[in-house]
């Protein structure tokens, strides 16, 4: 740019000197001093334009040469650093020798950025797997997937997430922050490796490989397990473990994994916080097909002093409800964090803010393509200072309180995170459920049939036997609903329930039998769920007598049908038999002939109000030490056609197969039928 002005000036004075006339140099020194004056403003406009695209760069650069002939230059320029290493004297030696050298210097600087470099370049696109926390939906839908495929099942170990690369036997690890760490020499030949892995005691535990001389990512699950299986750790120097991952092909394989799980997990030295399902088919960018299960359901939100959020949607305090001494212990632990991560601005005494030192974090960057969770996700990673660092806490959903601060991570779950795990704590999801004991899988079961019989139907509603309401949230599709049910202690659960219900107002209770309510509306819709095996033949005729001409629509009902009993059931979670042998009339249980039980059982068996009477107990529910009839579902439909009903629909219910052989075997006497008596009414 000078020598352009000067050049440029030169030429006007050449011509200055050449004009003899003076009225013509007067004239040629204002045509000069025009021209100056624009070569000026170009040149200030170039300057601007310099300084606005490309600002200054301070750079710094030092020079070092070792005892044995080895000089390293290192530039350092906008927080990028350049190593050049020459080797001039070292021309004759071997290339491993070299290379080894290289290494032991490596090792004594920041090698962070070479190792994310290798990372990338052999893992494009790269991003950790997220498993998903399973509602009870997810679990119904795909178990039956899992079972006819092949899945596989790990303890979930209570640490923190790494990758592990190994570049030329050497190893590093990388977290979630893409924080970098050298770990160790491997032995064995050279090769390119990626493991997944938690990290506790000092040891990472490999789950996953996802480069092996080659990225695995699209392999299958199944696939991935064989390589990792046929690797020999030893080469890793105890610093690398492969984790016990079992290979299921039905529940009983997964309850038994869970059974021993807990049963070792005191004894451990490493602990497990519940477990990982995946399948066998799925590739590392099947998010949707790898489930968490945890033993708590815990989530990792942002606190900023008063208010949670979940990445940045804040999350409201009624969804956590946290008692006043855990809200408390999370804002004097706030505090304690700024005081620890910011100080005050000493160079400023009229305004002593506070101020954070330097922290750095990679941000996540995705552009989908396709809006397809695959390997054509645009993934970039931008180092960026963060100007607050951010307070991240564990919290207990289960039971509303505080585990720890996550000092490990600078982000938080994300909304969608935090809502499947708000549900799964809901729904009481977490390992114990795969235990023989545990009931609540099949209960959750068998109330989503009767979600799936009621999401069918509008208008008005009539359930009889409502008991103590866990039905209520099934009723949203109705604009009116009266309960029928003559339990009065049933009933104080039930008003409990219906009061803290958004539809309390469509609701009515009437605390009477079937047989003898008086109803003043017509229904479009009947549920009677499991009640009508507390009635007898003749109850069933004395209801339809009373309420048959209240009814324009739907009868649904819900039983257990004698007709598909087997064999009686007597396992950890259920009880389930006959107690009157058919031969002989004889009850085939211990019970004292005294009771009221006895006697009214025996006079409707006698009488051939039922076809048996059926004991029942299943653990952890209402339903314990219960005796209920025994009711033939030809004989229900017989009952029901004289009083102008025709069937709609009449079936069993498909086995679960994520239910032990007892629960399903309990599931299979279930029969369903609707009746319809629209235009029949008499």
């Amino acid at each position: 740019m000078k020598n352009f002005i000067s050049n440029e000036m030169e030429s006007d004075n050449e011509n200055d000197i050449d004009n003899d006339n003076e009225e013509n140099n007067i004239e040629n020194k204002y045509v000069n001093y025009i021209r100056v004056r624009d070569v000026y403003k170009r040149d200030i406009e170039f300057s601007k334009i310099i300084l606005e695209n490309i600002p200054p760069t301070v750079k710094r650069r030092r020079s070092f040469l070792s005892k044995n002939g080895v000089r390293i230059d290192m530039t350092v320029f906008n927080d990028i650093s350049q190593l050049e290493i020459e080797l001039a004297n070292n021309v004759n030696q071997e290339k491993e020798d070299i290379v080894n050298r290289i290494h032991t210097i490596m090792f004594s600087l920041d090698c962070s950025n070479f190792v994310l470099d290798y990372l990338f370049s052999l893992l494009r696109n790269f991003e950790f797997q997220k498993p998903i926390t399973p509602s009870l939906d997810i679990l119904f839908k795909e178990a039956e997937n899992l079972i006819h495929g092949t899945f596989y099942v790990a303890a979930k170990t209570d640490g923190f997430r790494r990758l592990i690369i190994i570049i030329n036997n050497l190893m590093f690890s990388i977290s979630e922050n893409l924080r970098v760490e050298y770990v160790g020499q491997s032995r064995g030949k050279d090769c390119y490796i990626v493991f997944d892995c938690e990290f506790i005691n000092d040891i990472f535990i490999s789950f996953d490989v996802i480069y092996y001389n080659d990225d695995l990512r699209n392999k299958s699950y199944s696939d991935r397990v064989s390589i990792l299986n046929k690797l020999n750790f030893q080469d890793f120097n105890n610093k690398i473990v492969k984790k016990d991952i079992i290979k299921c092909f039905n529940f009983a394989d997964l309850q038994n994994f869970v059974i021993s799980m807990t049963k070792e997990n005191d004894t451990k030295s490493i602990p497990n916080d519940g477990i990982i399902i995946t399948d066998g088919r799925s590739s590392y960018y099947d998010n949707l097909n790898v489930y968490k299960i945890k033993t708590i359901n815990t989530v990792d939100l942002r606190f900023d002093g008063r208010y949670f959020y979940a990445k940045k949607t804040l999350v409201k305090k009624t969804k956590l409800n946290l008692s006043l001494p855990e809200y408390k212990k999370v804002c004097q632990l706030y505090h304690q964090h700024k005081k620890l991560y910011y100080k005050k601005d000493e160079s400023n005494e009229n305004n002593p803010t506070k101020v954070n030192t330097n922290h750095y974090y990679y941000k996540k960057q995705i552009e989908n393509v396709n809006y397809v969770l695959s390997d054509k996700r645009d993934v970039r990673y931008r180092l960026v200072r963060e100007k607050k660092i951010p307070f991240i806490v564990e919290i207990n959903l289960d039971n509303k309180t505080l585990v720890k601060v996550r000092k490990d991570k600078y982000t938080s779950n994300s909304i969608n995170t935090f809502n499947s795990i708000l549900i799964a704590s809901y729904q009481k999801i977490n390992i114990e459920i795969f235990l023989p004991v545990s009931t609540v899988l099949m209960r959750k079961y068998h109330n989503r049939i009767k979600q799936n019989i009621l999401n069918k139907y509008r208008g008005t509603l009539l359930d009889i036997g409502t008991g103590n309401g866990g039905d209520i949230h099934k009723w949203k599709n109705f604009r009116k609903i009266v309960c029928v049910e003559p339990d009065h202690e049933k009933i104080k659960v039930l008003n409990e329930r219906v009061s803290k219900s958004e539809i309390r107002n469509r609701i009515s209770i009437l605390q009477n039998t079937i047989e003898n309510v008086k109803l003043d509306n017509t229904y479009d819709v009947v549920s009677c769920f499991f009640t009508l095996n507390d009635l007898t033949y003749t109850s069933i005729f004395d209801m339809l007598e009373n309420i048959s001409k209240n009814i324009n629509g739907i009868f649904s009902v819900v039983f257990f049908d004698y007709d598909l009993f087997t064999e009686n059931i007597n396992s950890s979670s259920i009880t389930y038999k006959k107690c009157i042998d058919s031969e002989t009339g004889n009850f085939t249980i211990e019970i004292d002939k005294s009771s009221p039980i006895y006697l009214l059982s025996y006079l409707r068996y006698a009488h051939s109000e039922c076809d048996n009477i059926m004991y029942i107990n299943i653990a952890n529910s209402y339903i314990t030490n219960k005796y209920e009839n025994g009711i033939n579902g030809n004989h229900v439909k017989k009952i029901f056609e004289k009083y102008g009903f025709k069937i709609l629909n009449e079936y069993t219910i498909d086995t679960f197969p994520f239910l032990d052989e007892s629960q399903i075997l309990y599931t299979s006497n279930i029969k369903v039928i609707e009746f319809s008596n629209i235009n029949n009414n008499h």
